[in-house]
């Protein structure tokens, strides 16, 4: 019977190869757009929506392309054009303070990161430095034997063959090597967003209706707070997909738009701490010199519906 048994699990494992590696499943594509390939084993898949991702794909963008990555902590990457991404591991710690150990790869090209603080510890690896991660904002571009480092909240460790620095928020590095100093190339980030709702506190809709919440946006210096002309392509990100924001969002030539989000009804879990946080960016290593913008919505979590008791009158039972 033993022996049987055997034989019919290698035989399902022949049919079903896709069956053992679904058990390392940590993450999926929340959106993507343009040529966006995942390679598996032997085999290269279309990186669309809602495709599960396992440990050890890799995720290849074509020119012009981006793709956005979200991980079971909630951490979110996006991939820009002419990138080659590998996801080595994600392992859960299932103890009491549960969390995430990831080990990425950048091998060329561009991304943007949000990792969940206090949720994750993450080290990205590239052909010139690692970077070890926590709770962050932060993107990196890797480019021939450079890297590029732009940090608009958390904390970064950078450390090449020679070196090891803490990159603390508000801070950018150009032109990382594999070898030699870096510290000295340390720079503050000029210029970031300024994401502004017109009211910060949001009505949650009714089921079968929707709301609408708008938001000014303009790129700033950080130091004197003024407008800065630039145009750029900008993502808005929320960790909540009852918070819609268009895909297709540009600051026009002096750094300013208005947008509008679409608030859909929330589930009961959506609610969480009655407030969730926005996030504005400027898309692409064109862009590193511009720090992402933050602010946050909030809104009334429903009270629960007191029990009625009912009491029988003759036998004092509750009902």
């Amino acid at each position: 019977m033993k022996k049987t048994c055997i034989v019919f699990i290698a035989a399902v494992l022949l049919v079903f190869p896709q069956s053992l590696s679904a058990i390392n499943a940590v993450a999926s594509i929340k959106a993507s757009l343009g040529d966006v390939k995942v390679i598996r084993e032997n085999r290269t898949i279309t990186g669309r929506k809602g495709l599960v991702l396992n440990d050890g794909d890799i995720v290849t963008t074509e020119k012009n392309a981006r793709t956005t990555i979200l991980f079971r902590d909630g951490s979110l990457i996006r991939l820009y054009q002419n990138t080659r991404f590998t996801i080595e591991q994600s392992v859960e710690n299932k103890s009491a303070h549960r969390g995430f150990l990831n080990r990425f790869k950048l091998s060329l090209g561009s991304l943007w990161g949000k990792f969940t603080k206090n949720r994750q510890r993450t080290v990205i690896k590239t052909p010139t430095a690692t970077c070890g991660i926590k709770g962050t904002s932060v993107a990196l571009s890797q480019k021939g034997a450079t890297l590029d480092v732009s940090l608009s909240t958390g904390l970064v460790e950078l450390e090449n063959e020679d070196e090891k620095i803490d990159l603390k928020p508000g801070k950018m590095i150009k032109g990382i090597t594999k070898r030699g100093s870096f510290k000295e190339k340390v720079k503050d980030i000029p210029y970031r967003i300024l994401i502004k709702p017109d009211r910060k506190k949001i009505d949650v809709p009714t089921a079968g209706n929707e709301s609408e919440v708008s938001f000014t946006l303009q790129v700033i210096d950080v130091n004197s707070k003024l407008n800065v002309f630039k145009a750029a392509r900008v993502l808005i990100t929320v960790p909540s997909d009852k918070i819609v924001f268009s895909e297709s969002i540009r600051l026009n030539s002096r750094g300013y738009r208005r947008v509008t989000a679409i608030i859909k009804p929330f589930q009961k879990a959506d609610y969480g701490s009655g407030r969730i946080e926005v996030t504005a960016l400027a898309e692409g290593e064109r862009y590193m010199d511009i720090g992402t913008g933050q602010t946050v919505l909030t809104f009334d979590i429903p009270k629960k519906n007191p029990r009625v008791l009912r009491i029988d009158a003759n036998s004092g039972a509750i009902k």
